[in-house]
C-alpha cells in the first residue's frame, strides 16, 4: 500500500461531534467520566468549547435503547444540530428570573408528558396528565421540539398578557383524587406576573409526572446542550436563562424519577456562578472535561485504527492495540517525524499539543482532530503532485506541520474566538503582523489607550485565553499562545526592550 493510497482511504472523523454520530459509536473512548454520566451519577458536565461536551450529549442520545433496557428514558431539550429551539427567547424573553424558572419547568413538563405518551406509559397519572395538556394545546399530537417549545411559550405568554373578562381554561388539582383537572372561567380580575404564574400548579403537575414514571419503575432524563448557541446574541439573556435553569435543576432534585442533564461551557458557568448565586453551591453532581496529552493520543489512535487500511499499514492487531497504550504510543511515534524543530525541542506529538493549547492551557480535541485532518489533506496534496513520500513508516512529512498549524489557527481564531468575543476584534487585529509578546507600554501604543486601560483590556483577553500573562520580578508581559499566531501572522519575540536592549524571545 502506498502512502497516497493510505491517506485516501483513512477517515479521521469530524472535529464537530454533531456531524459524526455514526463514528462516535466506533471510536468513542468510554472513560470513567463517561461511565459516571451513563450510570446517572453525574448531572452537569462542564467543559471548554471543543472539549467534547456535545460528543457526550450525542452519545447519550445514541444509547437510547441501551438506557431504556436499564429503565431510563431520555429526551433532548434541544436540537442536536441546526437552529436552536430557544431562538424566540432572544427577541421576547421572560420578564423576570422567576418567570424564566416557570418557563423551564413548563417546558420540562411538556417534554415529560410527550415521553409518557410516546412510550405508551399507561397509568392513571400519565393518562390524565397527557389528556389535559393536549386539551389546552400545550402538547401537540405530533411536533418537533421547536413546535413544542413554541406552544409552551405561547401558553406562558397568555398567562402574563390575559385581559380581565376573557374566557379561559385553567389547570387545577382535584382535592380528593390529587389529579389534574380543567376548569372554565369567564370572569376574573387582572393579576400581576407572580399571581398569574401561581395560578398554574406547576410543581404539583411535575410531582404527578414523577409519580407516573415511578409507577412504571422508570427514570426520565431531560438533556440540555448547545446553551451557548441558544443565547449567544445576548450575554445578559444567557446569564438569566442559565441561572434560571440551574435553579430549576435544583428544584427538580425533589423528584426522584426525573433528572435534568445539563452540558455547559465552564467559562459560561463561571460567569453565571458569580455575583451572589447561592444555588451554585448546591450543584454537586458534576464533572469537568479535561484532556491530558495521553488522552489526546488515545483519542486520535482510536480514530485511526477504526480504519482497516491503517491497521494493515501498521501491521498491528486492532484489539491488542486498543488495550495497550504503550503500543499506541509506539505506533503514533512511528508515523510522525521525530521532531519539527531541531535542537532542544519537543518530539512531534508534544509539539502538536503545545501548539494547539490556548492561554488557559486547554488543548481541545476539536483543534487536535482538525490538525490531523489538515495534515492528511496537505500530505495527500503533496503526494498527488508527485512529490517524494516521507521516509520509512512516517506518514506525515515534517515540512507540512507549520502550514497545517496556520490553517488550524485561522479556524480557531475566526470560528471560535471571534464568534464568542467579537467585541475585542479591534484589539486582536491591532496585533496583526507584530511580535508575539508585549508589555503594557507596547499594548497601550498599539491600542491607542492609556496603560491603565490597556491593563484592563489585556487582563480580559487573558481571561478568555488569548493571552498568557507572564510575570518576572516586577515586569509583566502578555504572550500570545501559538494557536492564535498563525491567524494573526505574529512574529516570534518581544515587542519591547529591557535594560540590555530589544530581546528576541525563543518561546
Amino acid at each position: 500500500m502506498t502512502k497516497k493510497d493510505l491517506l485516501k482511504s483513512i477517515e479521521i472523523g469530524s472535529r464537530v461531534a454533531e456531524q459524526e454520530e455514526d463514528g462516535l459509536t466506533r471510536y468513542f473512548v468510554e472513560t470513567d467520566q463517561w461511565e459516571s454520566i451513563y450510570t446517572g451519577k453525574v448531572d452537569i458536565v462542564f467543559g471548554a468549547k471543543g472539549t467534547g461536551k456535545s460528543a457526550l450529549y450525542t452519545l447519550l442520545s445514541l444509547k437510547e435503547n441501551n438506557l431504556f433496557d436499564r429503565g431510563i428514558v431520555i429526551s433532548p431539550a434541544e436540537n442536536v444540530r441546526g437552529e436552536t429551539v430557544f431562538r424566540s427567547l432572544v427577541s421576547d424573553p421572560p420578564p423576570s428570573e422567576n418567570s424564566f424558572i416557570f418557563l423551564w419547568k413548563l417546558y420540562c413538563l411538556v417534554l415529560s408528558a410527550r415521553t409518557l405518551r410516546d412510550y405508551d406509559i399507561e397509568n392513571d397519572h400519565s393518562r390524565q396528565l397527557v389528556k389535559i395538556l393536549e386539551e389546552i394545546s400545550l402538547l401537540p399530537k405530533k411536533a418537533s421540539l421547536a413546535t413544542m417549545f413554541t406552544s409552551v411559550k405561547d401558553y406562558f405568554g397568555s398567562l402574563l398578557n390575559r385581559k380581565a373578562g376573557a374566557v379561559e381554561h385553567s389547570i387545577t388539582i382535584d382535592s380528593d383524587s390529587g389529579m389534574p383537572i380543567i376548569t372554565r372561567r369567564v370572569e376574573f380580575k387582572e393579576l400581576n406576573e407572580a399571581s398569574s404564574l401561581n395560578e398554574v400548579p406547576i410543581n404539583e403537575l411535575l410531582e404527578i409526572t414523577n409519580t407516573a414514571f415511578k409507577k412504571q419503575k422508570l427514570e426520565f432524563w431531560i438533556l440540555f446542550d448547545r446553551l451557548d448557541v441558544a443565547f449567544a446574541e445576548s450575554k445578559e439573556l444567557e446569564r438569566n436563562a442559565l441561572r434560571a435553569l440551574v435553579r430549576c435543576y435544583n428544584d427538580f432534585m425533589a423528584y426522584s424519577n426525573i433528572r435534568l442533564k445539563i452540558f455547559i461551557r465552564d467559562d459560561i458557568w463561571k460567569q453565571i456562578a458569580t455575583g451572589g448565586f447561592r444555588e451554585a453551591s448546591h450543584v454537586t453532581r458534576t464533572t469537568n472535561i479535561d484532556w491530558s496529552p495521553d488522552g489526546l493520543l488515545n483519542l486520535i489512535m482510536r480514530r485511526l485504527i477504526s480504519n482497516d487500511s491503517f491497521v494493515e499499514y501498521c501491521g498491528v492487531d486492532r484489539s491488542e492495540l486498543i488495550s495497550n497504550f504503550t503500543k499506541q504510543k509506539d505506533v503514533m511515534f512511528s508515523i510522525l517525524p521525530e521532531k519539527i524543530d531541531i535542537g532542544k525541542n519537543p518530539n512531534t506529538f508534544d509539539w502538536i499539543v503545545s501548539r494547539i493549547r490556548d492561554g488557559l492551557d486547554i488543548a481541545a480535541p476539536r483543534e487536535f482532530i482538525h490538525m490531523f485532518e489538515t495534515l492528511k489533506t496537505n500530505q495527500l496534496q503533496r503526494l498527488e503532485r508527485g512529490e517524494k513520500e516521507p521516509d520509512g513508516k512516517i506518514v506525515f512529512d515534517k515540512s507540512i506541520f507549520k502550514d497545517s498549524l496556520i490553517t488550524v489557527s485561522k479556524v480557531k481564531y475566526e470560528q471560535t474566538l471571534l464568534s464568542e468575543y467579537n467585541e475585542y476584534l479591534s484589539y486582536f487585529e491591532a496585533l496583526r503582523g507584530k511580535k508575539s509578546e508585549h508589555n503594557l507600554s507596547t499594548l497601550s501604543e498599539l491600542w491607542n489607550t492609556s496603560t491603565e486601560e490597556a491593563a484592563k483590556i489585556a487582563n480580559n483577553l487573558t481571561s478568555i485565553g488569548f493571552f498568557i500573562k507572564k510575570k518576572e520580578k516586577d515586569d509583566i508581559s502578555y504572550w500570545v499562545p501559538f494557536i492564535y499566531r498563525g491567524a494573526l501572522e505574529l512574529v516570534q519575540g518581544k515587542a519591547f526592550s529591557d535594560s540590555e536592549g530589544t530581546v528576541e524571545c525563543d518561546d
